[in-house]
Formats: structure tokens, C-alpha cells, sequence
């Protein structure tokens, strides 16, 4: 039996007719074969077909020499080799499936059969290897992709939340310094010739910080005057210092401040305002 093999598939080996090279190796028994499989296998050269009969002796027969292959290797294809009807073709296949790696060639056979099936089921095993290597870069793709995705909404959130910060400090800050150092040099009567320009000035900062501001809950419920003041106790400046930077009496601020914890519905809650607003305003 071993020289018919040699013979069908050597001859493939030598002469190159089918569409892959072959590497041809031959066994006597059932153990040496699954330790070919094995060695294959953890040379990462594995087997595509493998002739097996089912009479092997003395040693083990065919179908625990194939269950114990299909263990090391499940894409292998098996050709199964009886002149005898005394297995079960269905008890084979429970036993080293899946059955379409199982296939059945009966003794006596023709050399040319063993060379075709030798042929196809090769051809059929290279197809099968490119198509895993193929899903399993695919499955590779994917997951960078999840990845990469993942990274840029990270990205996305943490770029949102420094722009609302930076909006928020943006605006504090305007409302807080730069605006009551304009109002008092617009109050300077050494600078009246620019009071048409602080004018402007002052309307234009007004305009940018509430277009900045347009998005903030606070700012919506608050006038531009309101928020100016609630800025400034946020940043801990007292009653009498915010109607000093705004020229406005201390009973005014006061007024405002009354207005600020109504608007913000914590009138009569006994919550401190400023702490109120550092908690939604933030710090800095």
C-alpha cells in the first residue's frame, strides 16, 4: 500500500501536475502518523490531506489514529482507504468530523484516483487557509477600526469639555476684569474724547461673551448684568467692591443678588450663593 502512495503522489511531487507543490510523507502505523501530525503542526507546516487506512495493524486502527489527528489539527482533509464494509461511514463521521473534511475511497483503487484527490482536496485546503487568513485580518481591521473610534470619541468628548471650560473661564474672566476696568476708564473724564470708542468696546465684549455664554444654563437664565455680578461673587468679591467696580450703590447689588438666587430657584433655601455658583460656574 505504502509503494501505491508513493507512487500517486511522488509522482505529483516530482513532476509538478497539480496546482500546489506537495511534500509527501508516509507512515506505517497509526501512532506514527499522529506524531507526523503533530510535528507538522508545531512547525506551523501542517498537513492539507492525509490517506488513511482503517486496518493498520498491529498498532491502533484508522479511526482512532483520525480522531486523534483531527485533535491536533481541524482543518486537515482525510481520505479515508477500506476494501471492507464492516465500518459505518456515519460512525466515521461522528467520530472524526466535520464531514465535509471527510472523504471515502474504496480498495482496489486506481493510482490516478489518489493523484485527483490528492489534487482538488489540496487545492481546496490552500483556498480554505487564504480565506481564514483573510477573515482573520479582516477581524484584525475591525477591531483597530472599534478602536480608532473609540480613541476619536474619547477625543471628541474631552475636546468638548475643554471648549465649554474654556467658554466659562472666557467669559468670568471678561465679565469680571476686563469689563469693570473699561467701565471705570470710560468714567474718566481725562479720557472723554474715547467714550464713543469704550462704547463700542463695551458692546462688543458684551456681545462675544454672551454668544459664547449662549449655551451655558446659567447664562440663559441670567441678564448680562446678573451674570457680571454672579461672576464677581463667585470670585469672592464682596457687595460693596462689585458697586464699587460697576458705579453702582451696594443697595443695587444687593437687589441683583436677590434677583440671581430667584432666577437660579434657591430663594429662601439658606444655600450660599457663592458656593452655589462656584459649583455650577466652576473655579478659576
Amino acid at each position: 500500500m505504502l509503494d501505491l502512495y508513493r507512487d500517486a503522489l511522488f509522482f505529483l511531487a516530482d513532476q509538478g501536475e497539480a496546482e500546489y507543490e506537495f511534500e509527501v510523507t508516509l507512515c506505517k502505523q497509526g501512532d506514527e502518523a499522529v506524531e507526523a501530525a503533530r510535528k507538522a503542526r508545531s512547525e506551523n507546516d501542517p498537513f492539507a490531506v492525509i490517506f488513511l487506512d482503517l486496518r493498520l495493524p498491529p498498532g491502533p486502527d484508522g479511526i482512532w489514529t483520525g480522531e486523534q489527528i483531527r485533535n491536533i489539527d481541524p482543518h486537515v482533509n482525510f481520505v479515508i482507504v477500506t476494501g471492507f464494509f464492516d465500518v459505518d461511514p456515519r460512525e466515521i463521521a461522528l467520530r472524526i468530523p466535520p464531514e465535509d473534511k471527510l472523504l471515502y475511497v474504496q480498495k482496489p483503487f486506481h493510482v490516478q484516483e489518489i493523484r485527483q484527490f490528492a489534487s482538488s482536496l489540496g487545492a481546496k485546503w490552500h483556498s480554505e487557509q487564504l480565506l481564514r487568513k483573510a477573515k482573520l485580518e479582516l477581524q484584525d481591521a475591525n477591531s483597530q477600526l472599534w478602536e480608532t473610534n473609540n480613541a476619536l470619541s474619547v477625543l471628541a468628548r474631552n475636546l468638548e469639555k475643554m471648549r465649554a471650560e474654556s467658554e466659562k473661564r472666557i467669559i468670568q474672566r471678561t465679565r469680571t476684569v476686563i469689563m469693570p476696568i473699561v467701565e471705570r476708564l470710560q468714567q474718566d473724564r481725562n479720557l472723554e474724547r474715547y467714550r464713543t470708542d469704550f462704547e463700542l468696546l463695551i458692546r462688543y465684549i458684551e456681545d462675544l461673551t454672551a454668544d459664547l455664554a449662549s449655551d451655558l444654563e446659567i447664562a440663559e437664565s441670567l441678564s448680562v448684568t446678573e451674570l457680571r455680578i454672579a461672576s464677581m461673587i463667585k470670585n469672592g468679591i464682596s457687595s460693596e467692591e462689585i458697586a464699587r467696580h460697576l458705579y453702582i450703590s451696594p443697595s443695587t447689588v444687593k437687589t441683583h443678588r436677590r434677583n440671581i438666587r430667584k432666577k437660579l430657584d434657591i430663594q429662601d433655601s439658606g444655600i450660599n450663593l457663592r458656593a452655589y455658583l462656584e459649583s455650577q460656574l466652576g473655579k478659576g
